[in-house]
Formats: structure tokens, C-alpha cells, sequence
């Protein structure tokens, strides 16, 4: 149900009715004032959401997807690149939106907010009014009829000439809110015209970047299937030889050819409270009668420098002397000598 008019007549009489009417024509501007504030916060909102686009853009920008091997195929190199030009393309869509939004502050924050400081919030004003004209009925009736005619008849004049003021602010304040009530439909939807004008234009710009880049999608579409398709025959080659392999349960100290034999070895130390027992990893080479030790364990994952060392003989399966030192070793794989 609309409103309805605020009558000049009505504001003369000051009805309990009209009183009434005035009241939702205020609850209604105070219902506008609200929603302006919240249209001015989702756009600050909008400004602040641009910020976090630019920065996805140059994230997928400086993103790194590397492939195995030494040289790349095309697919590879494409897609490998793929996201560097999802960046470029959000760089341009975003280069958009703040010319865009740039105007937004201009165009629309300001002339809603001016209009709703400007147009909305005279209540106050005119409820200091109806309290005064009020307060001077009260001190009118309050005085004595002691008093002599020349002050009564003052007292009547004085009353009449705020009487007067009194309507007329009443007669400016309904003027005021019919005349808001008005201006919103062409005022302010005109600022919320030229905004959505900017960002329907944004949207068509986006619209045709993207249907430049639209045939770079394709192709990587194609690429990306036939990459799919290539992993799928390789995994399932993989997995042939991934169960040839446990089949064949090959020793795997001996797997490289470069050493005659290496793998992990526990080096115990003697200390003052007991023994200790240091996990190594090692490489024997026989012929040249070098065997490398390095601390390593696989649950730290830190490499520390070892050192490589000169068999000079070697004795059963778990006791070697290097330089003389006899040294206890607990084989995970047996050193061939």
C-alpha cells in the first residue's frame, strides 16, 4: 500500500491523523536513509572485492608449473603457461573493472550520500518546532488573567506570530518529504542508472576479452585431453613394470651398477652410558676399495656431509678395519668384499 499525500489543509489542522500520515512518510524515508547506506557499503564492499581479483591475477601469473624431464613437449610448454595467460586475461578484465569502479566513487557513492544527508533526516528539525509552538500554548494558558489587557493582548499577538511560524514550518516540512518522495524516482534511480550503464559496460568489455581469449581455451582444452590421454596409457605401462619389478624382487643394494654394493648401515658408538647406534647411508666400491659413509635418516630428511674412506680389509659380513680401527658394523645390506 502506497502512501498517502500529505495535504496543506491537514498541516494547518495538525490532525492526530495527519500526525499519523506524517509518521509513515518519515518511517519511510528512514527505511530509504538505511537501504542508501547499505548500497554505499556493498559498493565499498565491490571496491575492496576488486583488490582481492587483481591479486588472484598476479598470483596465477607468477605460479610455476614445472614438468619432469629435461625437455618439454608443446603440450607441456602450453600448459605450462596456461595459467600465466589466465592471469594476463583477469589482468585485462580487471584493468576493466577499475576504470570501472574508479568512476563508482564519483558517479554514484557521492550523489546517493549527498542526497540522502541533503533530503533526509529534516525530522528533527521540524519535531523542535511542534515542541516549541507546544511549549508556548502551555505558557500561554498558564497566564495569570490578573495580568493587565495591554498584556494579555501582547500575549495573544505574540502567540499568533508563532502560530504562524509554526505553520508555515509544517506547510516547508510536508512541502519537504512529498517533494523527496518524488525525487527518488528520477534523482537518485538516475544515479543508480549512470552506475549500472558503467557496469553493464564493464560486463561487455569482459564479454569480448573473453571471446578473444576464447580460442586459446580451445586449443588448451584439446591439449589437456590429449595430455589425459597420454597419462593414462604411461600410467598403465607404469603399473606393468611397477609389478615386473616386485615380481623380479632384485637385491636392491646392488641396483647400481657405479658401486659394488650400497644401501644403510647402523654404526654403533660406545659412550659412557651405553652404545648408540647411527643410521648411514653407504656406497662400497670393491675395486677401488672406496666406502663412502653419510649420516642420513629417511624420518629427518636432513643431508649432513660424510666422508669417504679407504677399505683396507675387510673381515666376515659385519666387522671391517679402516686404517687400522676395528670398527662393528650391523648390516641392513651386507658389504660384498
Amino acid at each position: 500500500m502506497g502512501l498517502l499525500p500529505l495535504e496543506y489543509t491537514d498541516c494547518l489542522t495538525d490532525t492526530p491523523h495527519y500526525r499519523e500520515n506524517l509518521r509513515a512518510h518519515e518511517k519511510e524515508l528512514e527505511r530509504t536513509s538505511q537501504a542508501i547506506k547499505g548500497l554505499i557499503k556493498e559498493v565499498k564492499d565491490l571496491l575492496a572485492a576488486a583488490k582481492v581479483q587483481r591479486s588472484l591475477a598476479s598470483t596465477l601469473m607468477n605460479f610455476q608449473l614445472d614438468c619432469i624431464g629435461a625437455s618439454q613437449t608443446d603440450d607441456e610448454i602450453v600448459i605450462a603457461g596456461s595459467l600465466k595467460e589466465f592471469g594476463r586475461l583477469l589482468c585485462v578484465i580487471e584493468d576493466e573493472r577499475d576504470r570501472m569502479l574508479d568512476r563508482a566513487e564519483e558517479t554514484l557513492i557521492v550523489p546517493i550520500e549527498n542526497f540522502r544527508k541533503e533530503n533526509i533526516g529534516r525530522k528533527k528539525k521540524f519535531e523542535k518546532e511542534t515542541a516549541k509552538f507546544c511549549q508556548s500554548l502551555e505558557r500561554h494558558l498558564n497566564l495569570s488573567m490578573k495580568k493587565s489587557e495591554n498584556h494579555l493582548l501582547e500575549a495573544d499577538a505574540s502567540l499568533e506570530m508563532e502560530q504562524r511560524h509554526f505553520f508555515q514550518a509544517s506547510l516547508e516540512y510536508a512541502s519537504l518529504l512529498t517533494k523527496i518522495q518524488e525525487k527518488k524516482k528520477f534523482e537518485f534511480v538516475e544515479t543508480i542508472l549512470s552506475f549500472m550503464v558503467g557496469l553493464m559496460t564493464f560486463y561487455h568489455q569482459g564479454y569480448e576479452v573473453a571471446n578473444e581469449f576464447k580460442p586459446f581455451m580451445t586449443d588448451l582444452q584439446r591439449r589437456l585431453q590429449r595430455t589425459r590421454e597420454n597419462f593414462t596409457a604411461t600410467d598403465n605401462e607404469a603399473e606393468q613394470l611397477k609389478k615386473r619389478t616386485l615380481e623380479k624382487a632384485q637385491d636392491p643394494g646392488i641396483l647400481n651398477k657405479m658401486y659394488t654394493r650400497q644401501g644403510y648401515l647402523f654404526l654403533m658408538e660406545k659412550k659412557a652410558l651405553g652404545t648408540t647406534w647411527t643410521k648411514h647411508f653407504c656406497q662400497y666400491q670393491k675395486y677401488q676399495k672406496k666406502f663412502s659413509m653419510m649420516p642420513y635418516s629417511q624420518t629427518v630428511g636432513k643431508i649432513i656431509n660424510g666422508e669417504t674412506i679407504t677399505v683396507k680389509e675387510c673381515i666376515g659380513y659385519s666387522i671391517i678395519y679402516i686404517n687400522m680401527e676395528l670398527i662393528v658394523l650391523f648390516p641392513i645390506l651386507q658389504i660384498i668384499h
